[in-house]
Order: C-alpha cells, then structure tokens, then sequence
C-alpha cells in the first residue's frame, strides 16, 4: 500500500498547513502526497533516488521531509497514525 488512506489522512491533516497558494512559480506541493512519499521511503528503506514517478519530485519530498522532520511533524504524524491503528486493532472485552 503506497498512500495513506482517507480516515488516516483525516485524523493528522490538521497538522499541515492548507495549500498556501504561491504568488508567483509553481504551486505547492500537494501535502498528502508528500507525505505518502515518505513514508513510502521509509518503509521500503529505498534511496530517494528511486522514488516512484507517481509520488512528487524526489527534491520536493526530501526537502519536505527535512523540514517536517526537524520540526517534529513526522514524530506527530508517527504518534497520531500509531494511535489510530491501535484503537482499530482494539478488541472490546
């Protein structure tokens, strides 16, 4: 599975901003999909070199994941999603 899905992208959304619009250049990059890259790098441990086309640049995410990695958005994102798999897991008594 490449991309997050919608309820898990639902539950950590708010801690990316909404696409800022640029006044001038290309437009941003879209967040989720970003965010799908890099989480695919890390879990298949590939260079971001070989970065499937169908993710956004690779210089995008790797910057992406330097600053969101510095800021502490990928240790929230990591906790957030932990949190929602665990109460899905979760067998009532």
């Amino acid at each position: 599975m490449d991309r997050l899905s919608d309820a898990e992208w639902e539950k950590i959304r708010h801690l990316f901003r909404a696409g800022a619009q640029r006044p001038t250049g290309r437009p941003a990059a879209d967040s989720r999909a970003v965010l799908d890259a890099i989480l695919w790098i890390e879990r298949t441990g590939e260079r971001w070199l070989y970065l499937p086309a169908h993710f956004p640049p690779q210089q995008t995410c790797y910057a992406k994941y330097l600053h969101w990695k510095r800021s502490g958005t990928l240790d929230q994102v990591r906790t957030l999603l932990a949190h929602a798999h665990a109460s899905v897991h979760a067998r009532p008594r």
